[in-house]
């Protein structure tokens, strides 16, 4: 499909050299000029699928005017799309190099060879490319996307908050929670250094520019948490419950603690069966057969075997195995440990996170997904091999 396209956009600019040979033939019927030799050269090579030799002739005789312009940038984009890069590069270059073009059809070149450069990992160099020409340019959502895009593979968050602000952009995807997330990430960095009201000041603009942005929460809970303020940690980890409930398995090591740091295990065993009623899963459910474990391991049993029927898991199963596991003769405690080494080999072959935009799964949890660069579309895994 993509060679079918650079060969019609190469027969287009052979067409558009053929016109323009056609009325020079007018004025110079008498002597065949170089670039009359040019085009029929060209000519044989794409008949011959030599496409690297007649893109060369074709670029060095079409002259670029308001008619061609557009071949031209079609056809370095759709080498680009095709991952011929250098070639797009050569093609939108050469146009930068030609005279007589309008400041607009200048930025467009300049955009489309600043993709070239982001395609091909110079970011340096698209940038810079960039931030010169960016003035020349009367489509500043144009620009600044791409800068916005640029930042964000390099992880200058702050520079990406700023592009955001400086071009107003607006058209922009999901642009609220991108800059929430780019706070987050700032705030994250302060954080890891010990400068919380550092990361308190980016949390406020995390939260201004997304309100319910569940990642906002955990980093305030962190913070409470490490300066020992395990009530408003508890606080902070229950709002990001409310905000994101497909989130719960990732906070309740962490509300646990706080709620054991302050003395109110009765208070966290109703919390875990509140949050059963509202947003079941395995991991709730696991939380709450621990406590009840401590006081009868049958009474544990019981409630398992009965959330089992109902949400069937294969960590669940594994639990339930080791509480039978105890009271099982050698003879069924072999045919237990047969069906649990099954049972363990499946659950830790399945990912516990999963982006919802491309699929992409892994065992840590990521606010930014790193195949297709979205933001907050991981979540925790659902069903029989999940939650």
């Amino acid at each position: 499909m993509m060679d079918g396209l650079l060969l019609l956009l190469l027969f287009v600019a052979a067409v558009g050299i053929g016109w323009w040979l056609g009325r020079r033939y007018q004025h110079q019927l008498q002597q065949p000029s170089i670039a009359d030799e040019n085009y029929y050269r060209g000519l044989n090579y794409l008949l011959n699928h030599e496409t690297d030799a007649a893109l060369d002739l074709f670029i060095d005789s079409l002259e670029v005017n308001n008619h061609n312009l557009a071949t031209h940038l079609a056809l370095g984009n759709a080498f680009r799309r095709k991952g011929e890069v250098d070639k797009a590069i050569h093609i939108h270059q050469n146009l930068l190099n030609r005279e007589g073009l309008t400041h607009q059809q200048l930025a467009q070149a300049q955009l489309e060879l600043a993709h070239d450069f982001v395609t091909a990992g110079l970011l340096d160099r698209a940038e810079q490319l960039l931030l010169e020409s960016a003035g020349f340019s009367p489509d500043k959502q144009a620009w600044g996307t791409l800068l916005l895009d640029i930042y964000q593979r390099e992880k200058d968050w702050q520079k990406a908050l700023d592009i955001a602000q400086r071009f107003h952009l607006q058209n922009v995807p999901n642009l609220a929670a991108r800059l929430s997330h780019y706070a987050c990430e700032l705030a994250q960095d302060a954080v890891d250094v010990g400068h919380f009201d550092q990361a308190q000041q980016y949390l406020v603009q995390g939260h201004k520019l997304m309100a319910d942005n569940p990642r906002v929460a955990m980093i305030q809970a962190t913070i409470a948490m490490q300066q020992q303020n395990f009530d408003k940690g508890g606080r902070f980890l229950r709002q990001l419950g409310q905000q994101d409930p497909s989130l719960i398995p990732l906070i309740l090591s962490d509300l646990a603690h706080c709620y054991v740091a302050d003395s109110q295990q009765q208070e966290w065993q109703n919390w875990l069966h509140t949050c059963m009623q509202d947003h079941p899963c395995t991991s709730v459910m696991l939380a709450l057969a621990d406590i009840l474990r401590q006081q009868s391991d049958v009474d544990a049993v019981a409630f398992v075997t009965q959330e089992l029927r109902q949400r069937p898991s294969v960590r669940g199963f594994n639990y339930l195995i080791d509480l039978y596991m105890q009271w099982a003769t050698d003879h069924a405690r072999e045919s237990l440990e047969a069906l649990q080494g099954l049972t363990v080999a499946l659950e830790q072959s399945k990912p516990a996170y999963q982006c919802k935009q491309c699929g992409y799964a892994s065992n840590t949890m990521q606010w930014q997904c790193p195949t297709c660069h979205q933001w907050d579309t991981t979540k925790p895994v659902y069903g029989l091999r999940g939650e």
